[in-house]
Parts: C-alpha cells; structure tokens; sequence
C-alpha cells in the first residue's frame, strides 16, 4: 500500500504543490507582518479595502474561463491533441485580455463615487482607497501572460516549474509591498508594489512556459498565438460564466464583502485585524492547496476517459486527505499561535487577532473538506447545482454576516466567517448524493459519462 501510495502521479504533484503553497503561505504571513510594523492598522486596512473592492470589481466581471481552460487542456494533452491545448491557452489569454481592458475602464469612472457611498464618512478618504483600488485593477492586463503560462502548465502537470512561478513572483510581491510601503508610508506603496510585482511574475512566467515548451512538454507561446482564432468566443463561455459563479461566489462570501463588511460597519483597524487573523488560518487551509490544484487536472483526465468510479475515488481521496491535513495542522499550530503574535505583532495586534482566529477556527476545521468541490461541479456536469446551491448560500451566508456585524461591529463578521465556513459541508453532502446515484451499485465504471450540457 505505501509504496503504490509512494508511486503514486497525484502524490508526487500534490506533494510539489503543496511545499510551493507552504512558501506561498509562508511569504504571505512574512509581508503582513511587516506591514503591520510599517504602516499600523489603519493604513494595512486601507490597503486590505482597495484589495476587497478591486476583487469585488474584477469577480464581478469576471469569468470562470481560467479552471475550464485548465479543464480543456488536461482533456486535449491526454488525448495528445497539443493544437487544441494551444487554442485553450489562446482563449484563455484573450479572454483575460478583454475581461482586464473593461475591469479598468470601469474602476476609473465608477469607484470614486461607489466608495464614497458604500465607505461613507467614518472611512477618513473613501475617494483614496477608491485610486488605490483602481491602481490594482491594472494587474489582470499585466498579468495576463502569466495566467497563460500557469494555465499552460497546470493542464499539462508540470507541477514544479509551476510551484517555481508562484514562489517567485510571491517574492517579488512580498518584496516589492514592503519596499514599497517603507518608500512612502501608507498604502501607495503596497499597491505600487503589488502592480510590480505582477509585471514580473508575467516575466517568470514566460520564461517557465517557453522553457518546458522547448523541453516538447507542452504548447509554448508561438503555438498558441497561431492558434489564436481557431476557438470562437462561445466555445467557453458558458461554462466560464458557470464556473466563475461557483468559484467567484466562494471568493465573495469568504474574502470579499466580509471585508466590505466590516469597512462599513466597523473601522479598516478591524480590517486588519481581522485580514491578520486570516491570515494565520491560511497557513492551515493552504495545505490543501496542493491536493486542490492538482484534482482538476486529475480529474478532467477520468472525465475523458469515462470513468464515474475511480472519479468518485479521486474526490473522496483528496476530500478526506485535505481534511485531515488542514485539521490536523490547525490543532497542532493553535497553541504557539498567542506566542506568536506577541513575537511577530505590534502590541495592538495581538489581544484582537487573536479574538478572531478563535471565532475562525471551527469553521476552517470544516473547510478543509472543501477542496475538490468546485472541481467536481465542472467534471460532472452539474455546475448549475453548484451555483444554486452557491447563490442560497451567499445570499444567506451574507445576511448572517451583516447582522452579526451590524449588532457586533468588531467580531460579529469573524462569527459571520466561521458561519460561512460551516455551510460549505452543503456542497459535499451533494456530491455524496450524486455519486450515490450515478455510480453503479456493483462497483464497476460507467461509462456512459454524458458531455456537460450546461
């Protein structure tokens, strides 16, 4: 059993993965904690609302063709068809090219007045935080090959040059941010470094792209620049559009109008404390990252060659090992955390992080269970579930938040948070029920997978 576990493809590439997001978590926590010695709380939270309203714009408008470019991608390199594994690079580059083009045009003109609105007067400049957010809405543009190349990358599995993209640009950022918050002192310098920090993760990404491409791994650029026009814009952008509701949903409920949220009704001081807090849990939810990025793939592979069986496998193996992972590492690290945060935090950090980092930490023990199920959605079929089932809950995950933020303007999003966290088990209980019917009851593959309709 342990060495077929040893030998294992999914085990080697989760295991890559998962030490580039370790590095990944890791530089993460390492700039936010210097941010909080550099600029303090409010100006950190400043920053963390530019952050939230350019995501807000960017998912908003948004298409999910980046995971069904992927999903195209592992499809055709399985069947050997490297043409249309370019074209899916093509698509997927001009689509972002596009998607970036209005995102900016529309954060130039809308933002000022929308922050000032939605922020009011208890934010000292909404009209700032608004520049800032439309300064970061220049990053889909620049970093549009970069998303090619990583696209290009995952779908054909080349695992470490992609850990090796992301380390390096996560470098660059966490660099760049600092520097650039020492140079000017408030959140300019973050933004500026987080816009820089993109161009050149689009430099690393070429490079490992063309790299593997003349290794004979996978299309390079040239091949996906002829195949440019062969795909017509419709090829993906129903799925896109279903895709992106189901992942860009989780990123509202989870990142987003939290932070919105507490913008409102609270201070950007609980911004940050609360950005700090999720900070920490992240460093537990991205051991799940690596087992994440590696099912789609994975998985998009059973989907062509037909097999409901050792689908149902693969899911429930990364569901249970992604779980266990996160759980394990979330107990294990909770007590050094208060140690922690009297090490590395500024004073008038600590006793508020940590207030919220426990509220947290029941519902990323949940989460954990998460990781496949967006994935699962697209292989199957059933996106438009997904996004039933992801609307209901955003609809209902962000009325809980707002009232607990409203009645307790400090903690009560933290509350709000791990509410969130704990309804995700809805999609896992769906998947269990699909799989109990589509999967035949004497074990055997069925290999009458249908192609998606939606």
């Amino acid at each position: 059993m342990l060495r077929r576990l040893s030998g294992s493809r999914f085990l080697r590439d989760s295991t890559t993965l998962q030490i580039g997001a370790m590095c990944l978590s890791a530089g993460n926590l390492a700039g936010l904690v210097a941010l909080t010695h550099v600029l303090g709380a409010r100006q950190q939270g400043e920053f963390y609302l530019a952050i939230a309203i350019y995501s807000f714009l960017w998912f908003l408008l948004g298409l999910g063709i980046y995971p069904v470019a992927i999903n195209r991608v592992a499809r055709a390199t399985a069947k050997g068809d490297h043409e249309s594994a370019a074209a899916w690079i093509a698509y997927l580059g001009k689509g972002t090219a596009i998607l970036g083009v209005l995102t900016l045009a529309i954060a130039v003109f809308v933002l000022p007045p929308a922050a000032r609105v939605w922020l009011g007067s208890d934010v000292s400049d909404p009209a700032r935080i608004a520049r800032h957010a439309a300064i970061l809405c220049a990053i889909p543009l620049v970093e549009v090959p970069r998303v090619m190349a990583l696209a290009a990358l995952t779908g054909t599995r080349r695992m470490a040059s992609l850990a090796r993209v992301e380390n390096g640009q996560e470098a660059c950022r966490v660099l760049l941010v600092v520097v650039g918050a020492l140079v000017l002192g408030d959140a300019r310098g973050p933004v500026l470094g987080m816009l820089a920090a993109s161009v050149l993760g689009s430099c690393l990404g070429l490079e490992a792209w063309i790299r593997e491409a003349a290794a004979g791994h996978l299309p390079g650029p040239l091949a996906a620049w002829r195949a440019r026009r062969r795909l017509p814009w419709r090829a993906g952008i129903r799925d896109g559009v279903q895709m992106g509701l189901v992942r860009n949903i989780d990123a509202y409920g989870v990142q987003i109008l939290p932070a919105l949220i507490l913008g409102r009704f609270g201070s950007p001081q609980w911004v940050a404390y609360l950005r700090t807090a999720q900070r920490f849990t992240d460093v537990a939810r991205m051991l799940m990252q690596g087992i994440s990025r590696t099912a789609l793939p994975v998985l998009s592979e059973l989907r062509g060659v037909r097999s409901r069986r050792r689908l149902r496998g693969v899911y429930w193996r990364a569901s249970l090992l992604s779980g266990l992972t996160v759980g394990t590492g979330m107990l294990a690290g909770l007590p050094f955390v208060p140690w922690l945060l009297e090490l590395l935090l500024p004073n008038d950090y600590g006793g508020p992080v940590w207030r919220c980092l426990v509220i947290l930490v029941p519902g990323v023990l949940v989460v954990g269970f998460s990781v496949a199920n967006d994935t699962f959605y697209l292989v199957t079929g059933t996106l438009r579930v997904g996004i039933a089932i992801s609307l209901i809950g955003l609809v209902v995950n962000t009325t809980v938040v707002s009232l607990l933020a409203s009645s307790m303007p400090t903690v009560g999003v933290a509350y709000g948070l791990s509410f969130t966290f704990l309804s995700s088990l809805v999609h896992v209980g769906y998947a269990a029920w699909w799989f109990s019917r589509h999967v035949q009851a004497d074990g055997e593959p069925d290999l009458r997978i249908a192609e998606t309709k939606n």
